[in-house]
């Protein structure tokens, strides 16, 4: 049952996404038997995002030895279905999203001085307790990002809206550019300050809330400024891959 009810549900995910139905079957069907048939593992079957990062891992190293190049058919299946399962279990939940940003201004008006900066590589971020789908997030990172950017919106310096009562300092949000609930899909660690944007409270909802083209606009600015940043922590995105993150168009 939950073989089929995952496979229906993600099918649906996939036309919903505009895949043609040669694309959903090869997805859906032909990469999950082929990695099944040489793998064991039913990526349907498995419990937490975790569990299928682990398997994207090993299927990555099976397409490496392939005679014939799948071109990431394979793991480009897995992917999918991390984002699927990412995104329709939690992803419109904002309630942890205003925790981590009071956990950031919190940390940030407990430090009298700035502390030194570590930017030593850090683990992957684990997941919340009882969730097979939402990474935790150290607020202390989004503080680091906040205080290199001189509390000052990434996108624009002149945005500055209110001083924090905490931080008596111009008041912003620290955004990772890489959503945290797509931890899954990376084998590094993104819960890092070269994937966090400091932005101002407006620009930040814009992102989050705001149409399609003012959102693009943001994101592929911010990309511009990060994706050498992102590379130096063993993490490559195009464009078009992050703004499909965002299902933004």
């Amino acid at each position: 049952m939950i073989y089929n009810d995952n496979n229906d549900r993600f099918q649906h995910w996939l036309r919903k996404k505009g895949l043609s139905s040669s694309s959903v079957s090869k997805y859906a069907s032909q990469s999950h038997n082929r990695i099944l048939k040489d793998l064991g593992v039913s990526f349907y079957e498995l419990d937490s995002v975790e569990q299928l990062n682990k398997l994207l891992l090993d299927v990555r190293k099976l397409e490496k030895l392939m005679e014939k190049d799948p071109r990431r058919m394979y793991s480009s299946a897995v992917s999918n279905y991390i984002k699927f399962q990412s995104e329709t279990a939690d992803f419109s939940n904002t309630l942890e999203d205003n925790k981590y940003e009071f956990r950031v201004e919190e940390t940030l008006a407990s430090w009298a001085n700035k502390p030194e900066y570590n930017n030593s590589p850090r683990p992957r971020a684990k997941l919340i307790e009882g969730s097979a789908t939402r990474y935790t997030r150290d607020a202390k990172v989004g503080a680091d990002a906040i205080t290199l950017s001189n509390y000052e919106c990434q996108i624009d310096s002149f945005h500055k809206f209110f001083i924090s009562r905490r931080t008596n300092k111009n008041y912003v949000e620290a955004h990772h550019l890489i959503p945290i609930v797509y931890q899954g899909i990376f084998e590094h660690g993104i819960d890092e300050v070269e994937n966090i944007a400091c932005l101002c409270p407006v620009c930040h909802s814009c992102i989050h809330y705001g149409v399609n083209h003012e959102r693009v606009h943001l994101i592929d600015r911010l990309y511009n400024k990060f994706q050498t940043k992102l590379y130096t922590i063993g993490i490559e995105i195009k464009q078009k891959e992050l703004l499909e993150l965002y299902q933004a168009k």
